[in-house]
């Protein structure tokens, strides 16, 4: 397997690094594993004046997997190309239309997904721009964003919620804003029409504002949840509360290619960058789902999923988890992958 790994800024280096570990462990286990590393973000930018290159995006289309750690920081916030950009056309590009996130913790019997609509929405919409008219006769700045989404984006993306929830509890929670929005009205009518084809799940609907209680609320009645890029972006973060910390969320982005994206849902915390103090557990479980999506192996996934979990068990964590963890053993980066890999591989 060919698996491309883009480090990318902030702490994105010090997590991709713990990853590695168990990717070399999984060689141990038989697989053929050919590790590939590249840029994006501000790195392509001190390196490329870009935030990603032509040649990257090749290197991508030939991979098996790619792997992200996190883009941005403040050395690049008054550039006039933002590391962000590189992101958005990375998934631009290679068509990374669905984006699912599990929000899961064995400690609280939290279970659930979500997945975000990523390729689409208010994003991507054109037009979209800052200018300056007159008000009143006074010049005044203005400045405006699209949400635009058509019929075929909205069907491809609810029915992978769907089909995954053939599998789990057969039930669809759509979040839109169809008492307002437009585009959230589209969505409505056509997560109706599709659920047609499933009779045997259970679909509800939320507006926005409401689901951001309910998430928190009532978690234990959701089971896939699907939504449009930007209230997926928003929602998906907030969830954090219920894991614990930003840092321990996943994801997987998803196109027609069966190319896969693993990262990461948090950013690249440019305050900690180079410590080695960085939660690596949101990039160890993108492992995880990868070694189900992609090595089609059970069995490691799980395997992986609970040697992080008994590292958390006997009260090891990094600082930012040590207010949830009874008794913790504070270790840094490092020492945490180091004790992940060993459960990994010796247990």
């Amino acid at each position: 397997m060919n698996i491309l790994i883009l480090p990318g800024d902030g702490i994105g280096p010090e997590i991709s690094k713990q990853l590695v570990k168990i990717l070399k462990t999984c060689i141990l286990y038989g697989y053929n594993i050919n590790l590939i590393y590249n840029y994006i973000g501000g790195i392509s930018i001190d390196k490329y004046n870009l935030p990603l290159i032509d040649n990257v995006l090749k290197i991508c289309n030939e991979s098996d997997s790619i792997i992200l750690g996190c883009v941005g920081g403040y050395k690049w916030n008054n550039y006039p190309i933002k590391p962000e950009e590189g992101l958005l056309l990375l998934r631009k590009k290679l068509n990374f239309f669905a984006n699912i996130r599990p929000i899961k913790c064995p400690f609280k019997n939290i279970d659930f997904l979500i997945i975000r609509e990523l390729n689409g929405g208010i994003y991507y919409g054109k037009p979209k721009g800052i200018s300056k008219q007159l008000i009143n006769s006074i010049p005044t700045w203005y400045s405006y964003d699209t949400e635009l989404y058509n019929e075929q984006e909205i069907i491809r993306l609810i029915k992978v919620g769907f089909n995954l929830s053939i599998n789990r509890k057969k039930k669809i929670t759509s979040i839109d804003k169809s008492n307002v929005l437009n585009s959230s009205k589209l969505w409505k009518k056509i997560v109706n029409y599709v659920s047609k084809q499933y009779n045997n799940i259970i679909v509800n609907h939320l507006y926005i504002d409401y689901a951001t209680i309910e998430l928190i609320k009532n978690f234990k009645n959701l089971d896939v949840v699907i939504t449009n890029n930007i209230f997926g972006d928003i929602i998906s973060d907030e969830c954090s509360l219920l894991t614990g910390s930003l840092g321990m969320l996943p994801s997987v982005s998803l196109n027609n290619k069966s190319l896969c994206l693993f990262e990461p849902c948090h950013g690249s915390a440019p305050d900690i960058a180079g410590k080695n103090i960085a939660n690596p557990i949101g990039m160890l479980l993108s492992l995880v789902m990868m070694l189900e999506y992609l090595f089609n192996n059970i069995y490691l996934s799980n395997k992986l999923f609970y040697s992080i979990y008994k590292v958390l068990s006997y009260g090891f964590c990094t600082f930012d988890m040590k207010k949830y963890i009874n008794n913790f053993k504070l270790v840094n980066t490092d020492e945490f992958g180091d004790l992940v890999n060993y459960y990994f591989y010796y247990d």
